[in-house]
């Protein structure tokens, strides 16, 4: 029988279409088409396919099934895989530079695992990091299309990363020249999974698109049946509305029937031509009786099989997936050339398809012609018989990998789980644990649930030397970590109880200690640091007899954070004092490192000043020994932010520049973007805001891809005030607003005590009440912004961060109550801010308090004498590099001295001002500038550089209208001969001369612009 034709999609395969011609015009799309099964979803993604590689896309196709659900990454390797195969070696280290190890966990069958060492989190982030550079190289290569099939089968492992790679691709961190397509079938998924939440999550943010197929109406069934059969519309009008009843519309239902209807021989063909129950004027229906389901009509076919065959077909039913002929080989008995044969008929009878399965090698491999085939197949075994017949394959597994079972416990484990027994079964918990145990390596942690609680549970049921036997304390530890990165507390917390008592019955006191240290480490990141204290001191009483080894050291550093986080820090220093002794004994120079780099960071934010550094140098020395570059990236990165909070900017500058270094040689996403934090708010000081805003760009997305919580925060915070400072109140409103919701704090910030118990991170809470302080000021919301500001300042104090407070709060504090004209409240806290100061050694501090003083002198006494204190104020805010903020004291000053009658004076400081401002793009102060020009009656300055597209130069204008054409850095460096690094500084440039802040407002600025030459 002919195949099926593509009838009633024009509309959905056009809008296809049209996302894939986006993609090869270098504009990433994601769609997801959704429909019952059968609708034809995968019919439509074949056509698509086939549009694509005419288009020259390399195509990736992977397909989840059933009995993958809990094997990681499943759907992507299946997709990636073969095309990664067909690469010579050459190409792929080209690809992967440097990364392969990273991969290992979605491509094990292609790379060997990395030896890591750094955080799981950090570690996870890297691998999808990884992955979706590899997959934006090869778009750069050739455009991409990924069809991701089933993905109501997908483990969540896959989902989350699908998330990731399309979020990437939106927000141009990668290669555009890609496409997405996702299928899924809408009765296997609630609004409650994963996938649906993903989909919502890509929709909100613009993303992706979703799409229903619905079933054929009558009239699209009739010219189906016309196009299949080659056949009069009349002819088929009448079996067509019969079928249409039948099938509601589903084409795979209605191709089924008529197999079917073939096979009975009710249709046949002769002499060349289709016939059905002749009548003069067409084919008629009346005399057929219709199947009640599809699942009817796919075993009244399979019920004219040979019985040996419909035998092959039922095991194949109970494999699901994609069935190895090896595997099928080792589950029945058939014979060499009997296998054959049967496995011919089912592909004659269209149950099966020999898929083209490149990375399977000499094994040929088979899947279902449809899951809904494989669906009512495995229903009809019944459940006992499906069982029994689960038990069976199993085994027959077993005996077929030998050796090697346990590499294939993904596969043993489902088997058993749906076999008579399941995890009971006789060796079956070894393979839920070994799976569990792989899928936690793997970063699959909702994958090691599902295998470890059926194992726990067997264990549990099993006599007390067979539970010994099988490890039921690394059991209860693995699922505890699998819980606790899952975000499951209680649950954790339960099972971590539990391997705490039983470490306990046998006296395994260090065992003890690490699970007290994780159950620490746990309440802390909820906030709960009494709890954690409570717990670091259980383990450290659990090594009363062995409190000077590495454990007890970790012990003491832990204990040192949770003190500070409460505002201790006296306590804090003795506990890492005391990790630094036990450290000094060992001579582990790691553990010196980290020892180091904790005393580092309680004196970077509590002071005093010279401390923080020389601690900060024995770290990075001890920490460069070890040979652990995440160690020596952490102290150049705490470093850095010393510096930054001190105002040093040569040291800022110089720690800065090695954190990048080193987060780059790690390839960490993560610590680049903690790299980042610090760069962007150094770069905001120094005045160098297109800079600063340019990497803002990349790394606030990618923050948000990486769930990165504590630093997302930050980042808005620190973009929306230049935006402030730009002038750009709408824009620095809505990034503050964003950091306010994520930090936890307060939603409608209206008195202090509104704001007395934030629920939150500090280091991400105290940035939010200073951003929104800073926007409520600029806003002429002076009361709420100082209630804000204070409230900011309580929880810096309560936490005993005295250099959080001094770096912007206190400065925004005083300067609104200034505004507000509390002189009184102004003097109070600008005496703190210089006693503070001073006791830590921030010189940026103190260069705010010399500020505060002079202006209380010039708004309270007399102008000409506070000229000099204003003066000095401006210098020693130009020391520090904070050129924006000593610009607005230039415009004090000179309003000082027009009070005391110096007009010429007073305008030498307003250009100069104006002068700064104009080059920083603060668009607000110019105008202000200008302003007080005018009214002295003096010269205003001309614009430097224009607003228009005659401010560029001609490189900047090439590369501004590469932009517009929507090329990549890498694309732009190729076509002028320069580096992607050069593009990036040039674009700095342009965001700044047309006051635009991305690639996308300044697209469409030069297409405003078009007309200028």
């Amino acid at each position: 029988m002919p195949p099926l034709p593509l009838v009633g999609r024009k509309t959905e395969l056009a809008s296809l279409s049209a996302t894939l011609g986006d993609a090869a015009a270098g504009r990433p799309g994601t769609r997801f088409l959704s429909g019952e099964s059968g609708v034809g979803k995968t019919r439509l993604a074949r056509d698509l396919m086939h549009e694509a590689a005419q288009r020259d896309f390399s195509l990736a196709h992977g397909q989840a099934f059933a009995v993958e659900i809990g094997v990681p990454y499943a759907v992507f390797g299946d997709a990636l895989l073969r095309l990664l195969r067909n690469l010579d070696a050459a190409a792929l280290t080209v690809l992967t530079r440097g990364a392969a190890g990273d991969l290992a966990a979605i491509f094990p069958a292609l790379f060997a695992e990395s030896a890591g060492g750094e955080s799981t989190t950090d570690a996870k982030a890297r691998m999808f990091w990884s992955f979706a550079q590899l997959v934006g190289r090869l778009c750069a290569r050739r455009p991409l299309l990924i069809v991701l099939d089933n993905l109501q089968w997908a483990d969540e492992a896959s989902v989350e990363l699908l998330h990731f790679l399309a979020r990437q691709a939106h927000a141009g961190a990668i290669d555009g020249h890609l496409m997405i397509l996702g299928l899924h079938t809408d009765a296997e998924r609630t609004t409650a999974t994963p996938l649906a939440a993903v989909e919502r999550s890509l929709v909100s943010i613009g993303a992706a698109r979703m799409q229903r197929l619905v079933p054929l109406t009558r009239e699209q069934t009739i010219e189906l049946l016309e196009r299949r059969f080659s056949v009069p519309t009349a002819a088929v009008r009448d079996i067509a509305a019969a079928l249409h009843d039948w099938t509601r519309g589903n084409p795979f239902f209605i191709d089924e029937t008529l197999q079917s209807l073939v096979g009975s021989g009710q249709l046949a063909q002769q002499n060349g031509e289709w016939t059905g129950l002749a009548r003069a004027d067409g084919w008629s229906g009346a005399a057929l009786t219709p199947s009640r389901s599809v699942s009817d009509v796919v075993l009244e076919r399979a019920a004219r099989l040979k019985p040996d065959t419909r035998a092959l077909l039922d095991t194949s039913a109970v494999l699901g997936g994609r069935i190895r002929l090896s595997v099928l080989r080792g589950a029945t008995s058939f014979g060499e050339l009997a296998l054959a044969d049967a496995i011919d008929e089912l592909c004659r009878a269209q149950f099966l398809i020999e898929a083209a399965d490149a990375h399977a090698g000499p094994d040929a491999t088979y899947d279902f012609s449809h899951p809904l085939v494989r669906d009512a197949l495995y229903a009809a075994l019944g459940r006992t018989r499906a069982r029994r017949m689960h038990d069976h394959v199993a085994g027959a597994l077993e005996r077929l990998y030998g050796a090697e079972a346990l590499a294939h416990a993904d596969e043993l484990a489902f088997h058993n789980a749906r076999g008579t027994n399941g995890a009971d079964a006789p060796g079956a918990v070894r393979y839920f644990i070994a799976a569990g145990r792989q899928a936690i390596a793997r970063y699959a942690d909702a994958a090691a649930v599902a295998y470890l609680e059926p194992a726990l549970h067997a264990i549990d049921q099993a006599p007390a030397t067979v539970a010994a036997d099988t490890g039921r304390r690394e059991v209860l530890e693995l699922l505890a970590r699998a819980r606790q990165r899952l975000g499951d507390v209680g649950a954790a917390r339960a099972l971590w109880e539990r391997a705490h008592l039983e470490a306990s019955a046998v006296a395994d006191w260090p065992t003890v200690a690490v699970i007290e240290r994780r159950m620490g480490l746990m309440s802390a990141a909820a906030n709960d640091h009494v709890a954690a204290i409570a717990h670091y001191d259980a383990g450290l009483a659990a090594l009363s007899s062995d409190a000077s080894g590495e454990l007890a050291a970790r012990l003491h550093l832990a204990r040192a954070t949770a003190l500070h986080a409460l505002g201790r820090r006296d306590e804090a220093l003795v506990n890492a004092q005391t990790a630094l002794a036990i450290a000094t004994r060992s001579g582990d120079r790691a553990l010196l490192g980290r020892s180091h780099r904790a005393l580092l960071l309680l004196h970077a934010w509590t002071g005093p000043a010279e401390d923080a550094r020389a601690h900060g140098a024995l770290a990075a020395a001890y920490a460069a020994q070890s040979g652990e570059r995440a160690l020596e990236w952490s102290v150049h990165w705490a470093m850095a932010v010393h510096a930054g909070l001190t105002g040093d900017v040569a040291a800022t500058a110089r720690h800065v520049s090695e954190s990048r270094r080193l987060a780059d040689d790690i390839r960490s996403p993560v610590l680049q973007l903690w790299t980042a934090d610090v760069e962007i708010e150094y770069l905001a000081g120094i005045g160098e805001w297109p800079a600063a805003l340019a990497i803002a760009d990349r790394a606030i997305p990618a923050a948000r891809a990486l769930g990165q919580r504590t630093l997302l925060p930050r980042l808005l915070v620190w973009t929306g005030l230049i935006h402030r400072a730009l002038g750009d109140m709408d824009r620095a409103h809505m990034l503050i607003q964003e950091a306010w919701s994520l930090s936890g704090a307060v939603n409608k910030p209206t008195t202090t005590a509104d704001m007395e118990l934030p629920n939150g991170d500090v280091h991400a809470l105290v940035p939010a009440y200073m951003g929104m302080a800073g926007y409520l000021m600029t806003a002429g919301e002076n009361e709420r912004a100082l209630a804000v500001g204070e409230a900011g300042l309580a929880i810096a104090d309560r936490a005993g961060y005295v250099a959080w407070a001094i770096y912007r709060l206190l400065p925004f504090v005083i300067e609104t109550a200034l505004y507000l004209e509390d002189y009184e409240r102004a003097a109070r806290y600008s005496a703190r801010l210089r006693r503070d100061s001073a006791a830590i050694g921030h010189p940026l501090g103190l260069a705010w308090a010399d500020t505060t003083d002079a202006l209380l002198a010039y708004l309270t006494g007399n102008a000409a004498n506070a000229v000099p204190l204003l003066r000095l104020a401006r210098a020693a805010l130009e020391r520090v590099s904070f050129v924006f903020d000593a610009a607005r004291l230039r415009r004090l000053i000179a309003r000082a001295l027009v009070d005391a009658g110096d007009a010429p004076a007073a305008t030498a400081e307003l250009t100069e001002a104006h002068a700064i401002f104009e080059r920083l793009g603060a668009e607000r102060e110019v105008r202000a500038t200008r302003e007080e020009l005018r009214a002295l009656g003096a010269r205003v300055p001309g614009r430097r550089g224009g607003a228009g597209a005659g401010a560029l130069s001609a490189r900047e204008l090439g590369i501004a209208r590469l932009v517009a054409a929507r090329k990549s850095n890498k694309e732009i460096g190729a076509a002028l001969d320069i580096s992607s690094r050069t593009v990036s500084t040039h674009l700095s440039n342009i965001f700044a001369k047309l006051g635009v802040t991305s690639r996308g407002e300044l697209a469409d600025r030069m297409r405003e612009l078009g007309g200028e030459s």
